[in-house]
């Protein structure tokens, strides 16, 4: 089954990926943010950032140099943790970790899976840490521990795939 997609809707992403992630990951928080995890993973800390969610994402794609796929791949991931993992709230004490930075851990280890898993040509994790404004030790604990919250389940199938960037695409537009 393939998806066929409205004329317009392939540039909404590219020009708007960044924005709906961020909107969609804003929603997920301030749902989620009311609820108490009984399980503090890696991800977890005390405080809120100060930066923007879109901000962040910004910043890892200006300096990743990532395809849009990525972060899509990155979105559905996310989801996968909340489904797999019932007992792991993620909210804005968890998508983020402030440090000198201010800058997210959660999206940073999704993102770095799906570029690891998605694209031809990547970093070595030190230069990702550098980007995420983390050590190299915290975003080797962050890869491993996103991969047990996965059961190490990276692949995603076409139609899955074209399901998500379809609804990111169409909110997007909103």
């Amino acid at each position: 089954m393939s998806v066929i997609l409205e004329r317009g809707l392939e540039e909404s992403l590219e020009d708007n990926v960044i924005y709906a992630i961020a909107k969609v990951l804003e929603e997920i928080v301030k749902e989620t943010d009311i609820i108490e995890s009984p399980i503090q993973t890696v991800f977890h800390t005390n405080k809120k950032p100060q930066i923007s969610i879109y901000k962040y994402i910004e910043r890892i794609k200006m300096y990743s140099y990532c395809s849009n796929e990525c972060f899509v791949l990155a979105l559905i991931y996310i989801d996968r943790v909340q489904e797999r993992n019932q007992d792991v709230v993620i909210n804005s004490y968890c998508v983020h970790r402030l440090n000198l930075d201010q800058l997210y851990r959660f999206m940073l280890a999704c993102i770095l899976m799906s570029i690891k898993y998605n694209d031809d040509d990547y970093y070595k994790n030190d230069y990702y840490s550098r980007v995420g404004g983390i050590t190299l030790q915290e975003l080797n604990a962050l890869e491993q521990e996103l991969l047990t919250l996965l059961d190490y389940q990276l692949f995603v199938s076409q139609n899955q795939y074209y399901y998500y960037k379809e609804k990111l695409m169409k909110y997007a537009q909103l």
